[in-house]
């Protein structure tokens, strides 16, 4: 049997003791705020962030962490015309490029949970002023390259979703920054949960 090794991982701001859940590879400081990422055993440093309950409600408290994927969209080719991007980019209808900012849930939900909640968050960014809290935050499902697949498929289901019949969609999308979000999340008597930004039930 080959031996097993248990290594303290410790905070490389402040030398506290960080909590890692088993599987997450992101941890976050609750001394100091720091956020880092554990690549090939080693913290790499990594925007982390929360935002405050808009919305008050009954049940425990928890914060579930969110990718906050900021890209530059540029809408290349669409047949059929619509008014989500143009809402999105805060511009006119014949804008055809801006920056969004994607909300995609880091923990496991189910998809189509997940695309109603990442939706909702995207097109009406809840969380403009995030904060650091001294809270614990775990449960990260999806790494970086997964949020850069889940906001292109985000992308994707809502143009297919619109009313139009699309021809032809063509895009590049640039990724410019993605940090973590917690988001609070009231936890119900069912055992579901409810954000508290927006009241959406997952």
């Amino acid at each position: 049997m080959s031996d097993f090794k248990l290594v303290a991982i410790k905070c490389k701001s402040c030398d506290s003791g960080l909590v890692v859940a088993l599987n997450d590879n992101i941890t976050y400081c609750q001394s100091c705020g720091s956020g880092w990422e554990i690549i090939n055993g080693e913290l790499q440093p990594i925007e982390i962030n929360f935002a405050a309950a808009a919305i008050r409600g009954d049940g425990e408290m928890i914060y579930k962490p969110f990718w906050l994927v900021t890209a530059n969209i540029n809408i290349l080719e669409r047949e059929s015309s619509g008014g989500f991007f143009s809402n999105l980019f805060g511009g006119s209808k014949e804008q055809t490029s801006g920056t969004i900012k994607f909300y995609i849930p880091a923990f496991y939900c189910d998809l189509d949970k997940m695309k109603n909640i990442a939706l909702a968050f995207t097109n009406s960014n809840p969380a403009a002023s995030p904060q650091k809290f001294n809270t614990k935050l775990t449960g990260f499902n999806y790494g970086k390259e997964d949020a850069k697949k889940l906001s292109e498929f985000l992308l994707i289901s809502i143009e297919a979703e619109k009313s139009d019949t699309i021809k032809t969609f063509r895009y590049e999308i640039n990724f410019e920054k993605l940090e973590i979000l917690g988001i609070p999340f009231y936890r119900l008597p069912n055992n579901k949960l409810k954000d508290a930004l927006m009241g959406i039930e997952i």
